[in-house]
């Protein structure tokens, strides 16, 4: 299949499974009188479940994403999608809800499939146009998907259960393409493993530190393949994260997509505490629908753009400049009583992230083989939901603090002021080592 034509199904499937009109109005769907629960239930017992859900089941996910070669996850995340709305249609009560979190964390976890898919099956010199089309591709399908439910609610055509209808076709459209696409001809991490080991000696040495011998005999070909991709994923560990450009950007996303998953879980909790949807009609999608455009432009917009990060210290600073940004976004957020300035300054937030995550997709995929890229994305996300975990354990859940939402907006500001610290700092020391080898070079000469 061409390749324009594959990036074309794949971008589509993007679309579909991300056009959900409903998604802007779930909170005031849950409260409202379809599910009649109250905004504690569904901020600290509901919500929380779905930050649990994605960590578990990104492991299992992640590894079998590549064992089974990206189209059956893909599938899987239709079949995920379906079972979400089924629930959000058809059932009642907080654990119905719950259960329909841990299907959603499920749906969070093939993203994975969706990201790496093109990079298995793309030469690398398309690398930067298929980032932006894959991430546009999403962006666009929320945009149609957000002004769509605006547009219905405003004019009164449609509330908020037929929109879940909506969505609940489009997700079942997106898992009928997914069946049409192709798998990789062979599996990355573990079959090619399996056929070719590049450093005997390493694997000799790791198979030993876990009881097994390369030397042994074993009629189990899948076994002996599980163990050889098992290898693999240690000596990829050891490696990736050696590469400097790897590693500063693969924090940041990690960093940055653990706070923009926790502000954009609880934004509709905060609206509603500003400007409750009883009090008239509420423009959750139309804002939705402004980030997105915004984001599908940048995106857009930098993957035709050249760019040349090489220089010491200018990731890292641009890195510090979106933290310390976002600290103000998120403070002001936090104390506002106009929806409008909420409004506002949340779009400008969803923005400058989906532009600065292209941008690190980018430079991550270009400095690695394909073979790494979809690992890299499922380490990047553990960490990420690792951390969002700590957050929502310590801050959110009801076993925890138990903090209501304006609090919680104080506190996402204060952890991108951390991270925002850390970077600042690496810049600094970026700037003073690339002096230092300049006078060094210069003495020599």
């Amino acid at each position: 299949m061409d390749w324009k034509v594959l990036t074309f199904l794949v971008c589509l499937y993007g679309f579909l499974k991300e056009y959900r009109p409903s998604e802007a109005y779930l909170s005031d769907y849950l409260t409202g009188p379809w599910k009649n629960l109250t905004i504690t239930e569904v901020n600290n017992e509901i919500y929380p479940v779905w930050t649990y859900a994605y960590l578990v089941w990104l492991v299992p996910v992640f590894l079998l994403t590549d064992y089974l070669r990206y189209q059956p996850m893909l599938a899987l995340g239709g079949v995920a999608y379906i079972a979400t709305w089924s629930l959000l249609l058809w059932a009642h009560g907080v654990l119905a809800m719950k259960f329909m979190q841990i299907t959603f964390g499920l749906v969070s976890a093939t993203e994975v499939a969706y990201y790496a898919y093109l990079f298995a099956m793309i030469s690398s010199d398309r690398y930067k146009i298929i980032t932006s089309f894959t991430r546009a591709a999403t962006l666009a399908g929320r945009f149609a998907a957000y002004l769509t439910g605006q547009l219905l609610v405003s004019f009164n055509l449609m509330d908020y259960h037929q929109l879940n209808i909506i969505s609940f076709v489009s997700v079942s459209l997106a898992f009928i393409l997914s069946l049409t696409f192709k798998r990789p001809q062979h599996s990355y991490i573990f079959q090619t493993e399996a056929k070719q080991v590049k450093k005997p000696d390493f694997v000799e040495i790791e198979l030993k530190k876990i009881g097994l011998s390369t030397s042994e005999e074993n009629s189990n070909d899948r076994e002996n393949t599980l163990k050889r991709g098992f290898v693999f994923l240690l000596r990829e560990l050891k490696t990736l994260y050696s590469e400097k450009t790897v590693l500063i950007w693969c924090c940041f996303w990690a960093f940055a997509s653990c706070g923009h998953l926790q502000v954009s879980n609880y934004i509709q909790n905060l609206w509603e505490v500003i400007s409750p949807a009883k009090k008239g009609t509420i423009y959750n999608a139309a804002v939705e629908a402004f980030g997105t455009i915004i984001s599908v432009l940048s995106v857009l917009l930098f993957g035709f753009l050249p760019t040349n990060w090489s220089r010491p210290g200018i990731s890292e600073t641009t890195m510090a400049i979106v933290c310390f940004f976002n600290i103000v976004v998120l403070i002001i957020m936090a104390q506002s009583t106009s929806i409008w300035v909420c409004y506002a300054f949340y779009s400008a937030f969803r923005a400058t992230y989906h532009t600065v995550i292209t941008l690190a997709t980018l430079q991550i995929a270009k400095s690695l083989t394909k073979q790494r890229y979809g690992f890299i994305i499922g380490v990047n996300m553990f960490i990420s939901l690792s951390v969002e975990t700590l957050l929502t354990v310590t801050v959110v859940d009801k076993a925890g603090l138990d903090v209501d939402v304006r609090t919680q907006f104080m506190v996402y500001g204060g952890y991108f002021g951390v991270i925002g610290c850390v970077f600042l700092a690496a810049a600094f020391y970026a700037v003073y080592k690339n002096g230092c080898s300049y006078k060094v070079n210069r003495s020599a000469d």
